[in-house]
């Protein structure tokens, strides 16, 4: 069992400088963070990995001008292709994070497929835990929302880019953040830079893995990146984004209070404008998104 008394560690500190990271293969369990390697079973690894390739991920847009003089330097692509679940918080509209900006960021979106639904709800123990050490009434145990990262390299004219990795950030949805580690290992880098620019912790997140961090440390102080993917063929990934080849994904989920999702109709005319091409490309693919973009029948 991942999270037996046995696979704990004492809730210490790395101390100073972490040269070396954790190779991933132990359970951690820290205030506030818990890594279970292996978590997943091999046909639940599987079951994801189909899943992934058979959905429409998205390069989005940081910001559009949409008319509006906008910072140039933020007029950019994301560094990888994604897909919610849940609700999508379009990167042009900016994500949710209280308290300013929580109105007209989540755009309702498919639901989790039962393999995801199975996952998480064996979860529930060590959630309930994440959730005593970061109380807030208005959550759920289970999450509502997740955050599909594709890492890999763009191939075709040119030199190929690499896009394995993920930039340094906090997470500003309430409650705790869980992420599922789908094929090649991920570098993952906690760190204050307030405090220091080298990492408290380093760790390889691997295949079939699930990682939970909350509180004030992990959540609220530290911040968190992704520095290198490294790189294989097995498990054998694909997705359905031209010229991209894939070696990982990380799933993140997060908690959005149920209030503050809305359908694409319920969106001002500006937020539907900047954002109707992307719901028109997952409509190609997706049933539930060409319902989406349907106007509502009046009575």
């Amino acid at each position: 069992m991942p999270f037996s008394q046995s696979n704990r560690l004492p809730m210490v500190w790395y101390q100073g400088l972490m040269s070396d990271p954790a190779d991933g293969r132990s359970a951690i369990q820290l205030g506030g963070f818990t890594y279970a390697p292996q978590f997943m079973s091999k046909d639940e690894g599987d079951a994801l990995i189909e899943f992934f390739g058979s959905v429409q991920p998205l390069w989005e847009q940081r910001y559009r001008d949409q008319g509006k003089e906008r910072n140039q330097n933020h007029h950019r692509r994301l560094t990888r292709p994604v897909y919610w679940l849940g609700a999508w918080q379009f990167a042009c509209h900016g994500y949710y994070s209280e308290p300013q900006h929580t109105e007209h960021r989540c755009m309702r979106a498919e639901g989790f497929p039962p393999v995801i639904r199975e996952i998480l709800s064996r979860l529930e123990p060590v959630l309930a835990e994440h959730h005593a050490e970061q109380h807030d009434p208005r959550l759920e145990i289970l999450p509502n929302t997740a955050l599909i990262n594709y890492y890999g390299r763009e191939v075709g004219d040119g030199v190929p880019r690499d896009y394995a990795r993920l930039r340094m950030h906090r997470d500003h949805e309430p409650g705790p953040v869980i992420m599922f580690n789908i094929g090649q290992p991920g570098l993952i880098e906690f760190l204050d830079p307030a405090r220091s620019p080298e990492p408290e912790l380093r760790l390889w997140m691997r295949h079939r893995s699930i990682s939970i961090i909350s509180g004030a440390d992990f959540k609220d102080r530290l911040y968190h990146r992704v520095t290198q993917v490294r790189t294989g063929n097995l498990p054998a990934m694909h997705c359905q984004v031209a010229n991209f080849e894939l070696r990982r994904v990380s799933v993140s989920f997060r908690h959005v209070p149920k209030e503050k999702i809305a359908n694409f109709s319920e969106f001002p005319e500006e937020s539907q404008d900047q954002v109707r091409d992307y719901v028109e490309t997952l409509a190609e693919r997706s049933e539930y998104f060409r319902s989406q973009l349907q106007k509502p029948v009046v009575p």
